[in-house]
């Protein structure tokens, strides 16, 4: 049966069938081979989906995002940061940076951070003098943090599967965004030499007082999303509803972008994007369910579990049994990030964290990573990891939208785009094996 899943499923990958129709006809096909009921079982896991209250959250953040692309507060944002920042030497790199991060802070997903973003900065970037491959690559890596940086719909999905505190994950996100977003800073400050780029005039203080007043309105709304989040006055649910209801009362009564005819696209745009991603949960859950009949999970955490035992044992035999744990911990963290690395190339975030995440358990519980802020610490690991495979081909989803926002081809991004990833992967490695990184904001939740 489990030949029969994974066969399927790579045959159709290799005949570029879209990802969520590859889960779906292989399981049907393992569960037809297995004499299993598959219209009984696809109904289940799918109805088991709409069980989970955290995932309402997930729509509300979808439509929040379009909110404040449509409404203004995305514009008002960048204008924000620019003031601060856009006269320096990387002005508008960290512009973009900065303000993807901030936008991410309310839309929790990296495609629409990217589209919204890198849709008013590419243009501005190449007029300055960055080639439009460069700015779209950039756009494109910037828009991760987005995934990252609470609200995130990933760590939201993570945590709902692995039943770990919600909360805590999106708090535990906040540190390595930042790492991400400092990591590409740097990298963009040698570009800024490299290019003969067009450096535009210092802000005066009035003009940066003015932008602040403006986008007022866009900075409490993350203040509010954070602080109810961290001091518990709501849930991550909660706050998705807060995040809606007060975007479209500052688009509408204050800036006035948004008039009451333009609410039906509105809500159409979100409820495409949200049966999207519904359907490829959907798949991903039978997916997933099918894998652990066939017992997948188990398979794979005895596997890197006797891998590690066999590394260890090939370069020392004689070691205390707290510094073999502590080798076998950091080999089977090693041997995850490539796994997962290579899995995210070919599978989408939210739908491979559908079926990587029951897999993983076992593999947190025998590194003793399962409870506690260890898990928010394994969480954050796992959601970062899948993250970079969202800039990565051939599957990389704001990859695409880069290069359609930007009329790049991915070809001309890519060069960019692997230096980024250098550094991306850097943070991953600090996330992984530097407990603190994920952990010191969480733990002041405790």
């Amino acid at each position: 049966m489990t030949a029969v899943l994974l066969i399927t499923f790579l045959v159709l990958l290799l005949f570029n069938v879209p990802i969520a129709f590859c889960m779906l006809l292989s399981s049907l096909a393992a569960l037809l081979y297995a004499d299993i009921n598959p219209i009984m079982v696809a109904l289940e896991t799918t109805r088991s989906l709409s069980n989970f209250y955290s995932f309402l959250a997930v729509p509300f953040f979808i439509l929040a995002g379009e909110i404040m692309s449509q409404g203004g507060l995305s514009m008002r944002l960048i204008s924000f940061v620019k003031s601060f920042l856009g006269h320096k030497k990387s002005g508008l790199p960290f512009v973009t940076i900065v303000a993807s991060q901030l936008f991410g802070a309310v839309s929790g997903a990296s495609a629409a951070t990217c589209a919204a973003i890198g849709g008013m900065m590419i243009p501005a970037l190449e007029r300055n003098g960055y080639p439009r491959p460069f700015s779209s690559a950039l756009s494109a890596c910037a828009g991760t943090t987005g995934a990252l940086i609470p609200p995130s719909i990933a760590l939201l999905l993570y945590g709902t599967i692995a039943n770990v505190s919600i909360e805590k994950l999106f708090v535990g996100g906040i540190v390595p965004g930042i790492l991400i977003g400092i990591g590409l800073m740097i990298v963009t400050s040698r570009y800024a030499k490299k290019f003969n780029v067009v450096v535009e005039e210092k802000t005066c203080l009035k003009e940066r007082i003015r932008c602040t007043a403006k986008s007022i309105w866009v900075i409490l709304l993350m203040l509010i999303i954070f602080g109810g989040i961290m001091g518990g006055l709501f849930t991550a649910t909660e706050a998705s509803a807060v995040a809606v209801l007060y975007a479209l009362l500052v688009s509408m009564i204050i800036y006035r972008q948004i008039k009451i005819k333009n609410l039906p696209s509105l809500f159409v745009a979100a409820a495409k994007t949200t049966a999207a991603l519904s359907f490829l949960l959907a798949c991903a859950s039978l997916f997933a369910w099918t894998l652990s009949i066939g017992q997948i999970p188990v398979i794979i955490s005895n596997a890197l579990i006797s891998s590690s035992d066999s590394i260890i044992s090939f370069f020392s035999v004689d070691l205390s049994p707290e510094t073999y744990f502590f080798w076998k911990k950091i080999i089977i963290l090693a041997l995850l990030n490539i796994a997962l690395f290579f899995i995210s190339m070919f599978i989408d975030v939210a739908p491979g964290l559908l079926i990587v995440v029951p897999v993983l358990l076992p593999v947190s519980e025998a590194i003793g990573m399962a409870t506690g802020l260890s898990a928010v610490h394994f969480g954050v690991l796992v959601v970062s990891n899948m993250i970079i495979g969202l800039v990565t081909p051939p599957v990389g989803s704001t990859l695409f939208v880069a290069s359609g926002v930007g009329k790049t081809t991915i070809n001309e991004m890519l060069p960019y785009v692997f230096r980024f990833l250098i550094v991306m992967l850097i943070v991953q490695l600090l996330i992984t094996y530097i407990l603190f990184v994920s952990t010191v904001l969480p733990s002041l939740m405790e």
